[in-house]
C-alpha cells in the first residue's frame, strides 16, 4: 500500500472548504443517470445495473474506475466491516454528525435501522450516547476525537479500545474513521443531496478489474509555454518552524513507542490473498499493519488510491503541496 490516500484526502479536504453545510444545497457537478453511469464504469463480474447512489453518479464519468473501488470498499465497510452492523453504523453516524454531513448521517442513520437500533437510540449518539456501555462509548469517543483533533487522542485512550476490541478491530476502526472522513468531505465538497431513491443498501457489484476504462488524460501545457514563477511569501506561520526544530521533533517522533504491534512480513503474507502481486517485503509500518490485521478492508482502500493516482494524473508538487498544507492544518507528523 502506498500513501496516496493522503493525495486523495487532500483534495477531498481542500475541495470540502467550499462548504460547511453542502447538504442544504444543489450538487456542484452533474449526475449522471444510473444507467449512464454504470455505462461508464467497468464491467462488473456480477451484479449491477441497479440504482446508483448520487456520489458514484456524480464521479463516474470522470473517475470510472476510482468510483467502482470506492462503491466497493462502500460495501465491504458497511456489510463485512469485524466491528458488526450496529458499533460500525454508531461510528460512522458520530463520525458524519462530527463534519456535518447530512448526506452520510442519513446513510449510517438506515444501515442502522435496519440493524435493529431504533430512532430513540439514533438521536442519543449526537451525545456520544451516555448510557451506552464503556466500550461503545470508548469506541464513539476515539471516532469524534479523530475527526476534529485527532493529534489529541491520548495513548491512554487507544490502550483503552486495545483491552475491550484487540488489535483487528482497532485496526478495522481505524480504517473506518479514515474513509467515513474522505468520503464525507468529498460528498461535502460535490454539495450532495439525497435522491429519490436514497439512502439506499449498499451497492452488490464485482468489478472486473482487468477490463477498467482508461482514466483523463493528463492535460499538459501548450508546447513552449513556460509555468509561472511562484512569488515567494514571507508568512510567519509557515517559516517559525526552522529545519532544526523539524529535525528535533523528527527524532522525538522515532524514540515514541507505537500504540500497536507491527506484524511482520511474512505474518502478512500469511492473510494476503494468494493472487496478491506485490512479493517484495514492505517495511511501511502502517501498510503493515493495515494488511496484517485487515486484508480484504486494507486491498479494497488501496484499490481506490491506485485507481485515482492512475486515472487523475495530477502534477506531483501540486498533490505533495496540498499533502504539505493538509498535514500541517491536522498536526499529523507523518
Amino acid at each position: 500500500m502506498r500513501p496516496n490516500f493522503g493525495m486523495m484526502m487532500c483534495v477531498a479536504l481542500a475541495l470540502s472548504c467550499l462548504a460547511s453545510h453542502a447538504d442544504a444545497e444543489t450538487a456542484r457537478v452533474p449526475l449522471l443517470d444510473s444507467s449512464s453511469a454504470w455505462a461508464r464504469l467497468p464491467k462488473p463480474e456480477s451484479g449491477g445495473g441497479g440504482p446508483l447512489p448520487a456520489w458514484a453518479r456524480a464521479l463516474a464519468d470522470s473517475l470510472p474506475r476510482t468510483t467502482a473501488a470506492m462503491l466497493d470498499l462502500d460495501r465491504l465497510h458497511r456489510t463485512k466491516s469485524p466491528l458488526g452492523p450496529e458499533l460500525r453504523g454508531k461510528m460512522r453516524w458520530v463520525v458524519a454528525d462530527a463534519n456535518r454531513c447530512g448526506y452520510s448521517k442519513a446513510i449510517a442513520a438506515a444501515d442502522l435501522k435496519r440493524s435493529g437500533v431504533s430512532e430513540a437510540e439514533i438521536e442519543k449518539l449526537a451525545k456520544l450516547n451516555p448510557q451506552a456501555p464503556a466500550e461503545e462509548r470508548a469506541a464513539l469517543r476515539f471516532a469524534h476525537e479523530m475527526t476534529l483533533r485527532a493529534y489529541s487522542v491520548t495513548d491512554d485512550a487507544v490502550a483503552e479500545l486495545k483491552r475491550s476490541y484487540g488489535d483487528e478491530k482497532l485496526t478495522a476502526m481505524v480504517l473506518l474513521i479514515a474513509a467515513a472522513n474522505f468520503q464525507d468531505r468529498l460528498f461535502l465538497a460535490l454539495g450532495l443531496e439525497l435522491a429519490a431513491d436514497e439512502p439506499m443498501e449498499p451497492v452488490e457489484a464485482r468489478f472486473d478489474k482487468k477490463s477498467a476504462k482508461p482514466g483523463v488524460p493528463k492535460r499538459l501545457p501548450p508546447e513552449g509555454e513556460k509555468p509561472e514563477v511562484p512569488e515567494i511569501v514571507d508568512d510567519p506561520e509557515w517559516v517559525e518552524v526552522d529545519f532544526g526544530t523539524l529535525q528535533a521533533n523528527l527524532t522525538q517522533q522515532r524514540q515514541r513507542s507505537g500504540r500497536i504491534r507491527v506484524p511482520s512480513w511474512d505474518e502478512v503474507l500469511a492473510v494476503l490473498p494468494k493472487d496478491y502481486p506485490n512479493k517484495q517485503p514492505v517495511r511501511i509500518q502502517w501498510s503493515l499493519v493495515c494488511m496484517g490485521y485487515q486484508p480484504e478492508l486494507a486491498l479494497a482502500w488501496s484499490a481506490c488510491t491506485t485507481a485515482f493516482r492512475e486515472e487523475a494524473k495530477q502534477d506531483r508538487v501540486f498533490e505533495e503541496s496540498l499533502f504539505w498544507i493538509v498535514t500541517r492544518q491536522i498536526h499529523c507528523f507523518y
